[in-house]
């Protein structure tokens, strides 16, 4: 069992699903993106810093992803039609989980 609590919330559109985390994962802040990321989308990103850039970059890059909405505590995904949730959520977990984990990893100044 993991240490880091990811929870899975199924909307009533069967195509969207929203993952949460106890810990933020990105700043304080909403940002939208669509397959596929363009030069607005690359702006957007920059805002999320490093951890929550990449968490977007590895989401989309999932076959059947088609949209993500990121908030600090929260990934709000749409998937195509025809994608099948089964293919996604445990990649999706997957990411999160490497994201919490460096995200948990603290340099200390001596």
């Amino acid at each position: 069992m993991s240490e880091h609590k990811i929870s899975i919330y199924v909307h009533p559109n069967p195509e969207i699903k929203s993952f949460t985390t106890m810990e933020p994962i990105s700043p304080p802040r909403v940002e939208y993106f669509k397959k596929p990321l363009n030069t607005q989308s690359e702006a957007s990103l920059k805002q999320l810093g490093i951890i929550g850039a990449q968490i977007v970059k590895e989401v989309m890059a999932i076959p059947g992803v088609d949209e993500i909405r990121i908030k600090p505590k929260e990934i709000r995904m749409k998937k195509e039609l025809n994608a099948s949730w089964d293919d996604i959520e445990d990649k999706v977990c997957k990411i999160l989980e490497r994201a919490l984990q460096k995200k948990g990893i603290k340099i200390v100044k001596v």
